[in-house]
């Protein structure tokens, strides 16, 4: 890697989500923000009151650095409850990465990223599109379509995919 020039500041962003369970499109995204900041953290967020996720956020961080290792130490994995940008400002990050999939998503993220904004205006939201070949991937849908005995390889690691399926009792 080139060094940096004199003065630099390290960019750090979080990445955050429920990842219940990661898939190809969440992966997509973490390897193109590593090529866009030098620090991405994957901030797997849960409320511990309320938590309705299939696997625990111990078992998705797992999940997530199976499948992200080789972008070590660029991308790494975090778990976090309460507001992002408290949680994004507390380890120095100045922005929060988000997908977007479809024009329904954008109404949601942009009043998400204003109330961000509000509470907090030195984190930026930065918005990338999904991938047009995996632009249909949800985690609810690939929990569904494993719930019913079914592969999908184009939208989960095979790893994530056993894991997913043994949690579902249908392995």
């Amino acid at each position: 890697m080139a060094s940096k020039p004199a003065g630099h500041v390290t960019s750090i962003a979080v990445y955050p989500g429920t990842f219940d369970p990661i898939h190809n499109g969440h992966i997509d995204v973490i390897r193109r923000s590593v090529l866009l900041f030098d620090e991405v953290i994957v901030a797997v967020a849960y409320n511990p009151h309320k938590d309705a996720a299939l696997f625990d956020p111990d078992e998705r961080v797992e999940m997530i650095r199976s499948v992200i290792h080789d972008l070590e130490p660029r991308a790494r994995v975090d778990k976090f409850s309460g507001p992002v940008v408290d949680y994004a400002q507390g380890i120095g990050a100045r922005a929060i990465i988000r997908s977007l999939r479809a024009v329904t998503d954008f109404d949601y993220e942009m009043n998400m990223a204003q109330m961000n904004r509000l509470m907090n205006p030195n984190v930026e939201t930065v918005f990338l599109f999904a991938n047009p070949s995996l632009f249909f991937s949800a985690s609810r849908l690939i929990k569904e379509v494993a719930g019913y005995g079914k592969r999908v390889p184009e939208l989960v690691p095979e790893a994530v995919m056993n894991r997913l399926r043994k949690k579902l009792g249908v392995d």
